[in-house]
């Protein structure tokens, strides 16, 4: 009976222990809450304090006086009188290497290709998607995700800036929400650094806009735009009267303004006259890494923005009777016959001008209709840079450069990035139109045709250099 009483008392007695031990346990753990609890609201006041003291710069005012460097001689590109005698052109003229990359189907076709220097390689974007691209190897996703009307899409698909010598992406997004995508509304466009080029390759878990990446908003949301690199960006001006573009403004990431150029003088046209004519054909000479080609409408000159407070004129487009002239636009309308510049591109050997006449021919696709994944054109012109004359490919079946370097496909520019021209075709179209002559130049691009995991969905990146 005894020793159940003592079972009996050393059992109260453990529990009351226990019981003594959870509480003082929970007490503490109740404390440490609170603590915590604490912490965390400092730490988040303290948050919002540095991000409110980050957002509160100031932009400065114009920090420097814009220069026009007119060292050398503004050089004449004459489309009319190449207009009036065609000549064909051989794709050795301009280049002496052809190469082509597989780079996915027709739901994400690509808008911008970048050089990734001494490796035979290529960033593409296949928007939204971005994808390293290499031959011999399968594609790789880039470890960046953003939705469409995530990416800030007014520069005509130039949406990305590599730094060569950090291997950084820089990317232009539009700062919307799902709740903004279609209106816009209080959304701030941005750009976004991301993590070196090995990182991003290998990452486990993708980055998305939302993520802590460094981001620089712009300045002044109403102008658009116009170009970026890894020291700053540039925006358009616009003329308050007629909304149009007339000049453009340089900024550093942070946001303040570097300098503004003015660089359309006289009556402007009213926007309504505009809205099938680019506002600017961009594109970066990455080769000089922070260098950018533009042009406006109704300004037939090719500038160059060589540092944040000089511009270069470079050639100047001359159209003759065929150009685009306010005074004989009655009722906003483009007379029939004016032709203006739809795309343009460079490399050492020449510019790459596509050219649309209003009632002109397009240059359709080999079915017959026209290319629904670039700009629609009617004429091609190059300018030769070491003959210094303007030739007009003849308006035949066969549009482009004749493709002497492997008897393949008449080549003509969709883009470019440093020396480097790169035309889009479906595989479909090539294995319908190639003609195969048996000759040794045409083994990588019969290899290509004959790869049985190449889908007729694909599209090919030709590039030549």
């Amino acid at each position: 009976m005894k020793a159940m009483q003592n079972l009996f008392q050393g059992n109260l007695n453990r529990l009351i222990i226990n019981h003594y031990i959870r509480y003082k346990y929970r007490f503490k753990m109740k404390k440490h809450l609170f603590t915590i609890g604490i912490l965390s609201v400092l730490l988040i006041t303290t948050g919002c304090k540095q991000t409110e003291e980050k957002a509160r710069h100031i932009p400065a005012a114009p920090q420097m006086e814009a220069q026009i460097d007119r060292s050398e001689p503004v050089k004449i590109v004459d489309v009319e009188q190449a207009s009036r005698k065609p000549a064909p052109l051989k794709l050795s003229q301009i280049a002496s290497e052809i190469e082509y990359y597989t780079v996915g189907d027709a739901r994400f076709t690509v808008t911008q290709a970048i050089e990734l220097p001494d490796s035979n390689a290529f960033i593409t974007f296949n928007n939204p998607r971005i994808y390293y691209r290499k031959q011999g190897i399968p594609s790789k996703r880039y470890g960046f995700k953003a939705l469409a009307y995530k990416w800030n899409n007014e520069m005509n698909g130039q949406n990305m800036f590599y730094d060569k010598k950090t291997t950084r992406m820089y990317v232009a997004l539009s700062g919307k929400t799902q709740e903004t995508r279609k209106t816009g509304t209080d959304s701030i466009p941005c750009i976004s650094v991301l993590p070196p080029l090995d990182t991003m390759l290998t990452i486990q878990s993708y980055i998305f806009p939302e993520s802590p990446i460094e981001k620089y908003p712009l300045g002044r949301r109403d102008d658009k735009l116009l170009g970026f690199s890894s020291t700053g960006y540039t925006l358009c001006n616009q003329s308050e009267a007629t909304g149009e573009p007339d000049g453009i403004t340089t900024f550093n990431l942070q946001g303040d303004t570097l300098c503004k150029f003015r660089l359309k003088e006289g009556e402007l046209a009213p926007h309504t006259m505009t809205d099938s004519i680019p506002f600017f054909q961009t594109f970066y000479w990455n080769t000089g890494q922070d260098r950018m080609t533009f042009m406006m409408p109704y300004c037939d000159t090719v500038y160059q923005l060589r540092n944040p407070q000089t511009v270069a004129p470079l050639y100047a487009i001359r159209y003759g009777e065929q150009g685009l002239n306010l005074k004989e636009m009655a009722d906003a309308k483009i007379p029939k016959g004016k032709m203006w510049l739809k795309t343009f591109y460079e490399n050492p050997k020449g510019l790459f001008m596509g050219l649309y006449q209003k009632g002109g021919r397009i240059i359709a696709n080999w079915l017959g209709w026209e290319y629904d994944y670039k700009p629609s054109l009617t004429h091609q012109a190059v300018y030769l840079k070491e003959e210094g004359r303007t030739v007009m490919l003849p308006a035949d079946k066969n549009r482009g450069f004749i493709n002497d370097l492997d008897d393949g496909m008449p080549f003509w520019p969709d883009g470019q990035t440093d020396d480097c021209l790169y035309m889009l075709r479906t595989v479909t179209e090539m294995r319908e139109l190639v003609k195969r002559t048996g000759s040794p130049k045409q083994k990588k691009l019969v290899e290509l045709l004959d790869n049985p995991k190449v889908h007729e969905r694909d599209y090919v990146m030709i590039v030549v250099r």
